[in-house]
């Protein structure tokens, strides 16, 4: 297989979006919300044990940063939503590129993730303390515009919302199985932090399951 840079940068940021599936304009389905919670509860508890033990410096995160995007160009599949670790470790590709850059590749490999996770870990709870206004202001919204949109699709926004709320309850639970830096790592993040997020997520992406409900604003004309 190939060496699965893209499910990092997936799991980093589009993980939230492929996930959120579940509940987009939908009426709530609990089994499929319990498989999005023991999916999360696998891959953070991995995420967790993987990096267990590791700690990254200034110079890892300057060679993470620098290597980034030879690391993106190794390959992987863009409908992946999991990261196999051994699968990557084992893959002659990745490990050949390491040797190339002189890396040790287990080592590398566990500190970008760390560093990746931490990261993930922030952004996703900066977004849990931001949800419940943003879903009292959506929640409103569709309320506005329930007669003009009609009753089912107020129903199917309204249960989207719901489902949505239970989301990201789930993340904010499960996400902090994720690592928290050391005093001395989170100095080295504050320095690069912005850089690494650049190169992380591209431009325009983010939490955008939070975004589904902007387009029904109360300047919008509707069709009975």
């Amino acid at each position: 297989m190939k060496m699965t840079s893209t499910a990092v940068k997936k799991f980093l940021c589009g993980m939230t979006i492929a996930l959120a599936s579940v509940t987009a304009f939908s009426q709530p389905n609990t089994a499929a919300l319990e498989d999005v919670n023991k999916s999360l509860e696998a891959m953070f508890t991995e995420v967790n044990s993987f990096t267990d033990g590791v700690q990254f410096s200034a110079e890892d995160v300057e060679s993470l940063i620098d290597l980034w995007g030879e690391y993106e160009e190794l390959g992987g599949t863009d409908d992946e939503e999991t990261i196999d670790f051994d699968a990557i470790l084992a893959d002659s590709m990745y490990r050949q590129w390491a040797s190339s850059h002189g890396l040790v590749a287990d080592e590398w490999l566990r500190k970008t993730a760390r560093i990746s996770m931490i990261l993930y870990r922030e952004q996703m709870l900066e977004a849990a303390a931001m949800m419940p206004n943003q879903m009292e202001q959506q929640m409103a919204t569709i309320e506005r515009q329930r007669d003009q949109v009609g009753e089912e699709v107020y129903e199917q926004l309204k249960a989207a919302l719901e489902a949505s709320v239970q989301y990201a309850e789930m993340m904010a639970k499960h996400v902090n199985l994720l690592p928290l830096p050391t005093a001395a790592e989170a100095a080295i993040l504050d320095e690069y932090r912005e850089d690494l997020i650049a190169l992380m997520m591209d431009e325009g992406e983010g939490y955008e399951e939070y975004d589904d409900y902007e387009e029904y604003d109360d300047s919008e004309d509707y069709d009975e």
